[in-house]
């Protein structure tokens, strides 16, 4: 849950709503996919960023500040 939480500038919030775009779409400045990896909101697979299930539940947690993880009771 932790890294859902991890705070995101604007612009690479709107590089990771990028990556569930198109693959014609989905160019993002190698800074911000090096941070989305490191994250764990992107991955790297041959060459291309991938999202994440973990980048899908930062997207939605950042529309709905709640998060798709489970809180220990």
């Amino acid at each position: 849950m932790a890294a859902v939480r991890t705070e995101l500038l604007p612009a690479e919030l709107e590089s990771l709503r990028r990556l569930t775009l198109g693959t014609a779409k989905r160019r993002i400045p190698a800074e911000h996919g090096a941070k989305l990896v490191r994250c764990g909101f992107a991955k790297d697979q041959a060459g291309v960023l991938i999202i994440t299930i973990r980048g899908h539940a930062k997207l939605a947690f950042e529309i709905t500040r709640s998060s798709w993880f489970a809180t220990p009771v």
